[in-house]
C-alpha cells in the first residue's frame, strides 16, 4: 500500500519538517500556504491535512479539511475555547487528532507519570502517611513562545491531578533560550525528590509524531482523538503483531 499523501497547512519551521521528513519516507507532499488561499484550488489534494500554522488560522484549515473530505491533524497548541469548539463540530464530519505535543517522549513521560500517580494515590489510601509529593511541572520555549503555561504543562498538571486528585503547587514558565521546548515535572517528599524531565532538541522530533498521526487517521471514522490515543493504538497494534509473530514461530 502506497504511503499516504500528506497536506501540510503551515510554512513554518513544523511545516518545513513535516515536509522534509515526509517526503525522505516516500510520502507525496502537498502545501498550503494559509497566506495564499488563492492558490490551494491548484495543489493536488491529499489523504490528510496537517495544520502546523497558528491559532489565527485554524478556522482556515478546519474549512480546507471540510472542502477536501480529508482527515485533519492538528497540531497547532495554545487554541481557546471558541477554537476547541470548532474542531469539535468538524470532528462531526471527519477524523481529528488534536495533537499539541507530537513528540514520543512527551507521551513516554506522561505514561510514566500517570504510573507513579497511580502508584503514590494506591499507597495514601492503604495508610501510608504523606506518599503523595508536592507536585510541580516548569516548561521552557523560547521567547518567541506566545502563550503560557504551555498546553503540555496544562496537561501534565491535570494528568496528575486526576490520578491523585492532588492540584500542581506550581506550573511555572520560562521564555528564553533554544527553539523547541523542555517539560519538567517535579514531585517533592520532604526527604527526597523525583523529576521527570523532557528535552525537544530538534522539531524534528514533532514531526516524525505528525507523519505517525497522519497516516494514523486515514480511513478513521468521524471523531475527536487525541495524540495519545494514536500512539496507544498504534503501540497496541505493534504489540499484536509481536505476539502473533510469535506464535507463528512456534
Amino acid at each position: 500500500m502506497p504511503e499516504p499523501a500528506i497536506g501540510v497547512f503551515g510554512a513554518g519551521r513544523l511545516g518545513r519538517a513535516i515536509h522534509r521528513t515526509a517526503e525522505a519516507e516516500g510520502h507525496s507532499v502537498h502545501l498550503y500556504d494559509p497566506r495564499r488561499p488563492d492558490q490551494w484550488d491548484s495543489v493536488p489534494v491529499p489523504d490528510v491535512l496537517v495544520d502546523c500554522s497558528a491559532p489565527a488560522a485554524v478556522a482556515q484549515a478546519v474549512d480546507l479539511s471540510g472542502r477536501l473530505g480529508v482527515p485533519l491533524v492538528e497540531c497547532v497548541s495554545g487554541l481557546d475555547d471558541d477554537q476547541l469548539r470548532l474542531l469539535d463540530a468538524h470532528a462531526a464530519k471527519a477524523p481529528v487528532v488534536l495533537a499539541p505535543n507530537l513528540s514520543l517522549g512527551n507521551y513516554l513521560q506522561t505514561r510514566a507519570l500517570r504510573q507513579v500517580a497511580e502508584v503514590v494515590a494506591t499507597m495514601e489510601r492503604a495508610g501510608i502517611t504523606g506518599a503523595v509529593p508536592e507536585a510541580a511541572v516548569l516548561e521552557r520555549h523560547p521567547a518567541t513562545k506566545a502563550h503560557r503555561p504551555s498546553t503540555t504543562a496544562s496537561r501534565l498538571a491535570r494528568e496528575w491531578l486526576r490520578h491523585t486528585g492532588r492540584p500542581a503547587a506550581d506550573i511555572a514558565s520560562l521564555r528564553c533560550g533554544p527553539a523547541v521546548s523542555d517539560h519538567e515535572v517535579r514531585l517533592e517528599w520532604p526527604e527526597q525528590a523525583l523529576t521527570f524531565t523532557h528535552e525537544v532538541r530538534s522539531v524534528d522530533a514533532a514531526a516524525a509524531g505528525a507523519l505517525g498521526a497522519a497516516g494514523w487517521s486515514v480511513g478513521r471514522a468521524p471523531g475527536t482523538y487525541s495524540i495519545h490515543e494514536v500512539f496507544d493504538d498504534l503501540l497496541a497494534t505493534m504489540a499484536g503483531a509481536v505476539t502473533d509473530g510469535q506464535e507463528d514461530g512456534r
